[in-house]
């Protein structure tokens, strides 16, 4: 991000992290300006006010996580109707394969704080996150998952079982420290990511399994 005293960055930044530990009432203008190193008057002559400012954080979260997802998001969103359903499944595995290198990267802590409040109490700034990255994933994962079961299974059905496996990589990030403390490890580094990504990639083939031995259920 620009880091000039003309930009915003430094208070979206600022207020991202002070919104995501402490919520929109708990997070003041005056301590979003002054973890930026900003007067307070930039956050009304940038934003027009705390409002605008919460929702300006969501709008820059929607773009990252858009951003590292991009290239698996829109390989799926051109895939064809009438791919194999092999070739479906490996478009979810790599998708998901994404989201474990987003989900445990330490950028993405700050992130999970402010989605989860959004999740528990949403407001203006949902819409920015949900039709920013997350609808679109949804939906493409959830048209190759009805694919990849060979379409015995609905789109209700496969939106459900999709939110479901989201949450089983969201759990690495939202309980960081009992991953942490349950398998000794100090941190998340490139080798403890490959472990997750296995075990979660293991998962979804399972369930894909499952959905194609309703074949000759």
């Amino acid at each position: 991000m620009t880091d000039t005293p003309e930009s915003p960055d430094q208070l979206v930044l600022a207020a991202l992290d002070l919104f995501g530990r402490y919520g929109f009432d708990g997070a003041s203008t005056r301590a979003i300006a002054r973890a930026a190193g900003k007067p307070m008057s930039a956050i009304t002559y940038h934003f027009g006010g705390k409002e605008e400012l919460y929702v300006a954080v969501a709008r820059y979260i929607a773009g990252r996580i858009g951003t590292q997802m991009a290239p698996a998001i829109e390989t799926a969103a051109a895939a064809r109707e009438d791919d194999s359903p092999a070739a479906a499944r490996a478009q979810i595995l790599r998708i998901f394969a994404a989201l474990v290198s987003m989900l445990v990267q330490k950028e993405s802590a700050a992130w999970a704080r402010f989605i989860v409040r959004e999740q528990m109490e949403p407001t203006r700034a949902f819409d920015e996150l949900y039709n920013g990255p997350m609808g679109p994933m949804l939906h493409h994962i959830t048209r190759m998952l009805c694919r990849a079961a060979s379409h015995r299974i609905g789109p209700d059905e496969a939106r459900l079982r999709v939110i479901a496996m989201f949450g089983q990589v969201l759990v690495f990030r939202v309980s960081r420290a009992v991953v942490l403390r349950s398998n000794g490890w100090d941190d998340i580094g490139a080798a403890e990511t490959e472990q997750i990504r296995r075990v979660i990639l293991a998962q979804v083939d399972a369930i894909l399994d499952s959905l194609a031995a309703k074949d000759g259920a």
